[in-house]
C-alpha cells in the first residue's frame, strides 16, 4: 500500500507511469489503490489532461461499472459472496461454500418441480381447450386444461443435466482461475484509452455500453417471469404425485415453482451477459490500441506486448468461459426450435395442445434472442481481430505520426499484425460476421421455400 501510494502522488514523468500502470496490472493492487485514496478528486473533474492521475481512472471504473457487476456476480454464486482481500478467513469461505451449496439446490429443486408440473422451457405448461358443453352454455370460450404428452430424457432430463453442469462450469472457472480476468481486463481497457484521444467520452461511451448489455439481460430475465405467470394464470397447475395435496401446499408449490424457474433464468443470462461483456471490452481493447498505434508513436515491442496480453486473454475466454455459454445456447437453440416446431403444429404427438395467444410466441422469441446474444458478440470481437490485421500497413502509410519511427520498426509491426489469426471461437468452432450472414441467409432461404411450398399455412 506505502508503495501504490507513493506512485500515486508523483507522475509528472513518463517512465513513473508506466511502472504505475504495470503495478496496477494486478487485482490485489487496484483493490487496495483505489479503496483508500479519498484525496484523489473523481474521474470527471480532471478535464485538463486526461493522464493527470491513474488512479482517478480506475476509481471511476470501479465505481461505475466494476462493483456493481462484481456484486451481481456474488449474488448469482459467481465470485465469492464474503471476501477478504488481507487474509483468507475460514469463515467467510465455510459461509460462501453453504452459499453456493443452497444456490444449486435451488437449481435442482426447480428442476424437479418443472417435471412435476409437466413444465416445459420451450412450450410452457401443455394446455389444451377444455371439451365441455356448459363452458360454451355459458358463453366462455376458451378454458385450458393441463395435458402431459412431454418426453422425460429430452425435455426434462437432458436439459436440466446441462444447465446443471454449465452453472458449475461457470462457478469452478470464474471462482478457481488464476488471474480474474474480468477486473484485470477492464483496468486495462480504461487505462489504454487514457493515451487516446477523447478518452474520457470513449470511457463514458463504453460504460454505457456495459449498463445496456446489463439492462438488456434483466429486461430478458423480467419479460421471461411475466411471461411464466401468464402461462400458469392460464390453466389449472397439478404436480405429479401431488394431486390430492391441500390447497396450501399446491399454492406453496406454485410460488416455490416460479420462484426455482426465475432463478434459472438469472442464473443463465448472467453467465451469458457475462461473456458478452468480456468480449465487448476485448473487442474496445482492441480498438484502443490500434488508435493509439495510429494516433502516437510507440515502440514496436511495447505495442506487441499488449496485443501478446490479449491473444492471452481471448484464450481464456476461448477456452474458459466460452463451454458454460455453449451449454447454455445448446440449450436454448433447442428450446427456440422446438418451440417453432410446436407453434407450426409440427409435433407428431402432441396435437391436442394449443399455444397461448402471445405468450407462446413471446416465451420462442426470448429463447431466440438469448441464443443469438454470444454469437453476435463473439464475431463482433473477430471482425475487430481482422481489422487489426490491417493496422500495420495503415502505419506504414501514415507520413507525419511515425515519420521519427526507423524503418525496421514499422516493418517489424506490419509483419506482426499480417501474421495474426485470432479468432472468438464457440463450440471450438470460430465464429466470423461472414459464417452469422450465411447462415441467415440459409435460414431466410428454408423459410421462404418451406412457406411456397404451403408447410406455413397463414390462410
Amino acid at each position: 500500500m506505502a508503495s501504490a501510494t507513493i506512485l500515486i502522488t508523483d507522475l509528472e514523468g513518463s517512465n513513473q507511469i508506466k511502472k504505475m500502470q504495470a503495478h496496477i496490472s494486478s487485482p490485489s493492487c487496484f483493490l487496495s489503490s483505489t479503496s483508500t485514496d479519498d484525496n484523489v478528486a473523481d474521474f470527471p473533474h480532471h478535464e485538463q489532461n486526461p493522464q493527470l492521475s491513474v488512479t482517478a481512472v480506475l476509481n471511476h471504473c470501479k465505481s461505475k461499472i466494476l462493483t456493481p457487476y462484481l456484486r451481481l456476480l456474488s449474488v448469482v454464486g459467481l465470485r465469492p459472496l464474503l471476501a477478504n482481500q488481507l487474509e483468507p478467513c475460514f469463515c467467510f469461505r465455510f459461509v460462501n461454500y453453504i452459499y453456493t451449496i443452497q444456490l444449486v439446490f435451488l437449481l435442482i429443486v426447480g428442476y424437479l418441480l418443472q417435471y412435476m408440473a409437466c413444465f416445459r422451457r420451450d412450450r410452457g405448461f401443455c394446455f389444451k381447450i377444455a371439451n365441455n358443453p356448459y363452458l360454451y352454455q355459458t358463453q366462455i370460450k376458451e378454458i385450458y386444461e393441463k395435458i402431459c404428452h412431454a418426453p422425460v430424457v429430452f425435455s426434462f432430463i437432458i436439459p436440466s443435466a446441462l444447465h446443471l453442469v454449465a452453472y458449475v462450469h461457470a462457478v469452478v472457472v470464474i471462482r478457481h482461475s488464476e488471474d480474474d480476468q474480468l477486473p484485470v481486463l477492464m483496468e486495462r481497457v480504461f487505462l489504454t484509452s487514457t493515451n487516446i484521444s477523447n478518452g474520457r467520452g470513449s470511457q463514458r461511451k463504453l460504460v454505457r455500453t456495459l449498463w445496456t448489455f446489463v439492462g438488456l439481460t434483466v429486461i430478458w430475465m423480467t419479460v421471461s417471469f411475466v411471461a411464466v405467470m401468464f402461462m400458469m394464470g392460464s390453466g389449472t397447475i397439478n404436480f405429479k404425485w401431488l394431486d390430492d395435496a391441500p390447497v396450501a401446499i399446491q399454492t406453496g408449490l406454485k410460488v416455490l415453482l416460479v420462484t426455482c424457474t426465475l432463478w434459472h433464468d438469472v442464473v443463465q443470462a448472467t453467465i451469458i451477459s457475462n461473456y458478452c461483456l468480456q468480449t465487448q471490452l476485448l473487442t474496445t481493447y482492441l480498438q484502443f490500441l490500434q488508435e493509439k498505434l495510429l494516433q502516437h508513436p510507440v515502440q514496436p515491442l511495447d505495442w506487441i506486448r499488449h496485443i501478446e496480453t490479449f491473444k492471452k486473454m481471448l484464450r481464456y475466454v476461448n477456452i474458459e468461459v466460452a463451454p458454460s455459454v455453449c451449454m447454455f445456447t445448446f440449450i436454448n437453440i433447442a428450446c427456440a426450435t422446438s418451440g417453432i416446431l410446436w407453434l407450426f403444429n409440427y409435433d407428431d404427438v402432441d396435437k391436442e395442445t394449443v399455444p397461448i395467444v402471445g405468450i407462446s410466441t413471446l416465451n420462442v422469441v426470448l429463447w431466440v434472442l438469448l441464443a443469438l446474444a454470444p454469437f453476435i458478440q463473439a464475431s463482433r470481437l473477430s471482425n475487430e481481430c481482422d481489422v487489426l490485421r490491417s493496422a500495420g500497413q495503415e502505419v506504414r502509410t501514415r507520413p507525419f505520426v511515425h515519420q521519427d519511427t526507423p524503418r525496421h520498426d514499422l516493418d517489424s509491426i506490419l509483419l506482426y499484425t499480417a501474421s495474426l489469426k485470432l479468432r472468438a471461437k464457440l463450440f471450438c468452432m470460430p465464429v466470423t460476421g461472414r459464417y452469422l450472414c450465411l447462415f441467415f441467409v440459409f435460414v431466410g432461404v428454408g423459410v421462404l421455400v418451406l412457406g411456397q411450398c404451403h408447410y406455413f399455412n397463414t390462410s
